[in-house]
């Protein structure tokens, strides 16, 4: 695996003014954040024409929010806490685009 470089957003407004900023190959996002929650900005990035394809991640609390996160556009979703191997996994099936 070559070098990879991860930027750190406090809440999702932050996130999305750091992406429209900067090329991500992959977001990963609680779905529970101050702010601007998961789904605002899961939905944000996927109106947004720049962040449409990058891989989306959500991480969350309950089961029950993956089928909306899913549905809404996220390519998985992760319920915390989880093993380091099941994050592994879905990394290894999202691919940012041009890879």
């Amino acid at each position: 695996m070559g070098h990879m470089e991860t930027s750190w957003a406090t809440n999702g407004r932050e996130a999305l003014t750091l992406l429209k900023g900067i090329p991500a190959d992959l977001i990963i996002s609680a779905s529970s954040m101050p702010e601007m929650d998961g789904m605002e900005l899961l939905m944000a990035c996927k109106e947004d024409p720049g962040l449409k394809h990058t891989p989306f991640v959500m991480v969350g609390d309950v089961h029950e929010q993956g089928t909306p996160a899913m549905k809404a556009g996220a390519d998985a979703y992760l319920v915390k806490p989880f093993a380091p191997e099941e994050l592994q996994e879905i990394l290894s099936k999202v691919k940012p685009p041009g890879h």
